[in-house]
């Protein structure tokens, strides 16, 4: 019997030391090829796929010099780790750690005087410095040295357009221009489009405008279009008709109603609020990136353009259990459970966004012009744009109409905040399943066992 006993532990012992050595073989083939899995959340520990798409880009040999403090130990392998990963997707990238304190003539030598301070070296041209490093920062400045010269973004603010410098902290559009800037573009406003597109302009944006445009200022952008430039118009229902009929000479046809999406609505919104997820794959393929949500929106079609050597298609869909309800969005009762009309409504997949093309009878294919339409301008807002995948929506778009396809990705804002504390968006359906959890039934059920529990101790105690 003791025999047999030792022979089954020494079994089990050899099964238990050959498993141990083929984890340990796995990671060293995981370490070997440089495989890693990010369990956490918010993917803290991976790249974005914008900064592994700048990386992957680089042309040059960038050598990233880092200062830092000795006593921020816990900030240094962060740092590490992130260069690491920066280095494992180029072979141009390379970097050093350097103790700021200890290396105080080094650091003179580029104006560097505070801890967390990058300095990118490039065999032509000047050092670059980044202060507060960090992954956003290094994919900023990763992009500029691919992109070389920055493109020009003009937002036409003469009409009562949402303007990028406003003074309505909610209504401005402030955090994606900034979000445009930190990918290589300059930001600038034109109240006045009657002399025409600025110079060297890559793209101009509309953003609900509110009174009629001028026919100079449509024959401007027109003309900037059949240029080759790109064009980003969120248009609300019942814009001014001049913007409306400069839209539709390219095949692009607002709908002037509202998109419904009731199951889809988020626990904190009404039905009026549908989320984008779907795309036309062909021009825009699908990045990752969390749905769009567009408060107050209209459907954007498509139809025979007026103009030739015009192509327009549908770009971006809500799902396809979603309706455009037809008929003036200003008399909808807003308290009232919106019901689909068979026959008068649209029923989804309902296109929220559409591109036209131009450029194939008046340019060669790669100068085309772009002008893309949404249907709705709340989304872009500093109110909104925050909320889960806007801010990728709109840059996304910018891009596509600048010709800036590269640049199209999910950026590491994802990750703003700490995974403790990011927020949870959860539509109407899963919050009333949370609730009706956690509120109800586990109190019911706990409530229940206690009572059952009682019941056969006072049994026991009468038997």
């Amino acid at each position: 019997m003791l025999r047999r006993a030792g022979w089954h532990l020494l079994a089990l012992g050899l099964e238990f030391g050959l498993l141990g050595l083929a984890m340990v073989l796995a990671l060293a083939v995981l370490f070997a090829h440089n495989i890693r899995f990010d369990l956490t959340p918010t993917g803290e520990n991976t790249l974005s796929a914008q900064a592994r798409r700048a990386a992957g880009r680089l042309d040059r040999d960038v050598e990233i010099v880092v200062f830092y403090s000795s006593r921020e130990q816990g900030q240094v392998r962060d740092f590490k780790e992130m260069l690491q990963r920066f280095e494992a997707e180029s072979p141009n990238i390379s970097f050093g750690m350097v103790d700021l304190d200890r290396s105080p003539l080094l650091a003179s030598r580029y104006g560097v005087s505070s801890y967390a301070t990058a300095v990118l070296k490039t065999a032509s041209g000047p050092p670059v410095v980044v202060r507060q490093f960090d992954e956003a920062s290094l994919t900023t400045e990763l992009i500029r040295l691919v992109e070389g010269v920055a493109r020009r973004a003009v937002f036409a603010v003469g009409h009562g357009e949402h303007d990028p410098f406003g003074k309505d902290e909610r209504a401005a559009l402030g955090v994606v221009a900034r979000r445009l800037e930190a990918e290589n573009y300059v930001i600038d406003r034109s109240v006045d489009l009657r002399g025409g597109v600025p110079d060297a302009t890559a793209i101009v944006v509309v953003a609900g405008p509110k009174t009629e445009w001028a026919p100079s200022e449509i024959d401007a952008l027109e003309q900037f279009l059949a240029a080759g430039g790109g064009a980003l118009l969120l248009l609300e229902a019942r814009a001014p008709e001049s913007v409306q009929a400069l839209v539709r000479r390219y095949g692009i046809a607002p709908g002037n109603d509202l998109v419904v999406d009731e199951r889809n609505r988020l626990f904190f919104a009404d039905a009026f609020a549908p989320q984008v997820a779907l795309f036309n794959e062909q021009i825009m393929p699908y990045v990752g990136a969390p749905p769009a949500v567009l408060p107050v929106a209209q459907s954007i079609g498509v139809e025979p353009s007026a103009i030739e050597g015009v192509e327009s298609t549908p770009l971006a869909f809500t799902g396809a259990d979603t309706w455009a309800r037809a008929g003036d969005p200003l008399t909808i009762d807003p308290d009232s459970r919106p019901l689909f009309r068979d026959g008068t409504d649209l029923r989804g997949p309902v296109p929220i966004a559409a591109i036209a093309r131009i450029g194939s009878a008046v340019r060669a294919d790669e100068q085309a012009g772009s002008l893309i339409v949404v249907g709705d301008v709340d989304f872009a807002t500093n109110l909104n744009a925050p909320q889960l995948g806007n801010i990728d929506f709109f840059v996304n778009l910018a891009h596509l109409a600048a010709r800036a396809e590269a640049l199209i990705g999910v950026r590491e804002s994802r990750r703003a905040l700490p995974s403790a504390f990011a927020p949870i968006y959860l539509t109407a359906a899963q919050g009333s399943v949370l609730f009706w959890i956690s509120v109800v039934l586990l109190p019911a059920a706990v409530l229940g066992f206690g009572i059952f529990v009682g019941w056969r101790r006072q049994r026991r105690a009468d038997r």
